[in-house]
């Protein structure tokens, strides 16, 4: 008896209408449909704004750090730029990337675990190519100056001993002109 009353509920209540004490399935109206539709278009746009979010920050990242590498470079602080702007640049992404681990007794990584891993891995790589430069110049220097002081070495004018190769002749033709005169001396 209590099932059929259940039956007839009034209308301000929502309950799904029985037939002969089975459940039927709900009808769902265009508006509902269209508001279903609207709310996971939302979803997606936001999801979709998120996304480019992470991307842009990740392209001004790279953006800075080889900016910034670049300008110190040029400035010929190029020690700093490799060594401390790098590190300190690295570091900050590589800590935004631990930060995305979630960790409820075990260690989950997700999808934002993931896209901060690809911003650090991007930035590691922007670096590297940067710094690349940095070592080519470096070792074009060092080779350079190695070259440099070879040439110094073999084109360096050494001093040389004094010859003494024109009073051996003078003294060979003295000796031998007072050999002479002696010798005229003592025959007559």
């Amino acid at each position: 008896m209590e099932s059929l009353l259940s039956q007839f509920q009034p209308d301000n209540q929502q309950s799904t209408p029985t037939l002969w004490g089975t459940p039927q399935p709900e009808t769902k109206t265009p508006e509902d449909e269209d508001g279903e539709r609207l709310e996971q278009s939302i979803r997606e746009v936001f999801a979709n704004k998120q996304l480019l979010n992470k991307a842009l920050s990740t392209f001004l990242g790279v953006f800075a750090a080889s900016g910034g590498v670049s300008l110190l470079t040029s400035l010929s602080i190029s020690a700093i730029a490799s060594g401390t702007l790098g590190s300190i640049v690295l570091g900050l992404f590589f800590a935004n990337t631990l930060s995305k681990l979630r960790y409820d007794g075990t260690i989950h990584i997700d999808q934002d675990f993931l896209v901060a891993a690809a911003q650090t891995v991007s930035v590691g790589a922007a670096l590297w190519i940067a710094f690349d430069e940095h070592r080519i110049v470096s070792n074009a220097t060092k080779t350079g100056k190695q070259r440099f002081y070879q040439e110094v070495k073999e084109y360096e004018v050494k001093p040389t001993p004094p010859s003494y190769d024109s009073w051996f002749v003078f003294g060979g033709l003295g000796v031998g002109l007072l050999a002479i005169v002696y010798i005229l001396r003592n025959w007559r």
